[in-house]
């Protein structure tokens, strides 16, 4: 026989012979040989979980451990008669079932005609049923009164990787093990053991690089890892798997983030038109950057690499690339990452557009400093020492920017005004003006009952909103309503850090007297059409006529005959 029909794939030639062969489902296998052991075999089990992760295969095991005459520690010996016979498909105790294929109601009545009878070698008949969620509804009817009373011979093994799709009436007769999905070091560990008793070398990037691409399969772990030798040969390198793999280098990921950091726009738009011209795919290149900003914000929040799953030389250049942002540039890069993939994946018209407008906007995005600091110069003294009762004011006209260590006065905006963001590339809070503005509106509409007033004196011109980077402020045009901010402004500072994850400053105006006098000397002009009610010279107003008075800008009615 040639050297080409003896080849066997790797997914076949180390498929798992035994429980304690089985890598990553501890939990199960060993719940499994458990139950042999004391006896307890439940008629019907359901193995549930993603794709290639040892659910036929643990099912085979277990139908040779049940049947083997020669069974040691609760594993099959894979040498006797009997499972021999189920290795080499020989067997009529065990039959295997495709359940997208045979998915009638016919089908399952022929099943369940031939279950009745003993088995012909064996202590157990044992159907295992893969993708059982693809039976019709009628199919799993039929089945139901066997499960129900099913013979003392006979066993079921469902096998599905859509457990939902799976009638409750069924589930409830079955015992039911969750597989789960392969680690990266679990995928690593095994292709390494494989690699060597094949004579094959390849270094830690590469398995790395395979482990990611079969996300979270053994089995497609294994076929890359075949169709990887194929390409490269008996000596693996990470610059071959990416070729073969058609892979986006790490190194890539960071020279975006090198592009990034700096706000290399130029750059930015050299590396998009690669990831072009190589042929990538738009919507997988910000899937991977994504990812590298996710292992930057583990590093920058745990001070370590231990979430990364990367090789020992890309978990060092994490470590060093970690401390060129902070934790709000990850936050706000990987929101915009996130924004521009979901576009992407709704295949938009000229996606090349909407690529390179994604990174040439994080390429543009502000640095961020903590919102504490700014507050604390602001005032010139350090936010340690600052009373928890005496807030920081802010600048009623204006917000300040520490920018290069001089102080920048942009204007503030206003409720209604447009939002203009400008690209700077020197340290500004995270929290802008423009940020306050964009979610103004949520803000509004989530408000509490007792802080529902706040939205209605902004929608009848009674309350003015300014936004500076810093806060906000606000300028009441009545008594009213700036009597209820006081009394307000905590609730109101509790529900405007709950909305935007970070405290907010508050400063609330009082109504300048010019401003009433003005107004007042303005209705005294008008018309006695216009609604009267009585002048506030007059010292025997009740307060709820002084504060209408106040409210609706009122003047005194003469009386009727004067």
């Amino acid at each position: 026989m040639s050297e080409e029909q003896r080849y066997i794939v790797t997914a076949r030639k180390w498929r798992p012979l035994r429980f304690s062969d089985v890598v990553g489902q501890e939990h199960i296998t060993t719940t499994l040989k458990n139950a042999i052991g004391k006896g307890r075999i439940h008629h019907a089990y359901v193995f549930t979980g993603p794709r290639g992760v040892g659910k036929t295969t643990c099912a085979r095991i277990l139908a040779r451990a049940l049947n083997c005459t020669n069974s040691t520690d609760h594993e099959p010996c894979n040498q006797c008669p009997s499972c021999t016979d189920m290795l080499e498909g020989r067997s009529v105790d065990i039959i295997e079932i495709d359940g997208a294929s045979n998915n009638s109601v016919d089908d399952v009545r022929k099943l369940r005609d031939n279950a009745k009878y003993a088995p012909m070698s064996g202590r157990y008949k044992m159907y295992i049923i893969d993708e059982v969620h693809m039976l019709s509804t009628a199919a799993f009817n039929a089945l139901l009164k066997t499960l129900e009373e099913p013979p003392a011979h006979l066993i079921f093994v469902f096998a599905t990787t859509e457990i939902h799709k799976v009638p409750a009436t069924i589930l409830s007769r079955c015992q039911r093990f969750d597989f789960r999905r392969m680690e990266i070091d679990t995928i690593t560990s095994h292709l390494r053991h494989i690699a060597a008793a094949e004579k094959i070398t390849i270094d830690d990037a590469s398995l790395v690089a395979i482990a990611k691409k079969a996300d979270g399969s053994m089995r497609d772990s294994q076929s890359i890892f075949d169709q990887v030798v194929s390409f490269c040969g008996t000596s693996i390198t990470i610059g071959d798997v990416s070729a073969a793999l058609h892979l986006i280098d790490v190194d890539f990921f960071f020279a975006l983030s090198t592009a990034i950091r700096s706000h290399d726009i130029p750059a930015m738009f050299g590396l998009a038109r690669q990831v072009i011209d190589r042929g990538y795919d738009l919507q997988e290149c910000l899937i991977g950057l994504l990812e590298h900003f996710r292992n930057i914000l583990t590093v920058i929040t745990t001070q370590g690499t231990d979430l990364i799953e990367a090789s020992a030389e890309h978990l060092t250049r994490y470590r060093d690339e970690a401390a060129q942002f902070t934790k709000e540039d990850a936050l706000r890069i990987m929101t915009l990452l996130s924004q521009g993939e979901a576009v992407l994946r709704q295949n938009p018209p000229q996606p090349r557009v909407r690529f390179e407008f994604t990174l040439v906007q994080v390429a543009s995005m502000d640095s961020s400093v903590d919102l504490g600091k700014v507050i604390a110069g602001l005032s010139g003294a350090p936010s340690q020492q600052r009373p928890a009762s005496a807030p920081p004011a802010i600048p009623s006209t204006s917000s300040q920017r520490i920018v290069g260590g001089v102080a920048a006065i942009p204007q503030p905006i206003r409720v209604g005004s447009p939002v203009i963001v400008r690209a700077q590339k020197n340290p500004v809070s995270s929290l802008t003006a423009g940020n306050l503005a964009r979610r103004w509106s949520d803000v509004l509409e989530s408000l509490p009952e007792h802080l529902v007033f706040v939205k209605a004196s902004v929608k009848q011109q009674m309350l003015t909103v300014d936004f500076t980077d810093i806060g906000i402020v606000l300028r009441p045009h009545a008594e009213i309503v700036h009597h209820r901010l006081i009394d307000k402004i905590a609730a109101l500072k509790t529900h405007l850090a709950e909305m935007y994850n970070t405290p907010v400053g508050v400063q609330l105006i009082e109504p300048r007297t010019a401003e009433r006098a003005a107004a007042q000397a303005s209705t005294d002009a008008t018309p006695t059409t216009e609604p009267v009610l009585a002048s506030a010279q007059s010292e025997d107003l009740l307060p709820i006529e002084q504060t209408l008075i106040d409210l609706f800008k009122a003047r005194r009615a003469s009386a009727p005959g004067k």
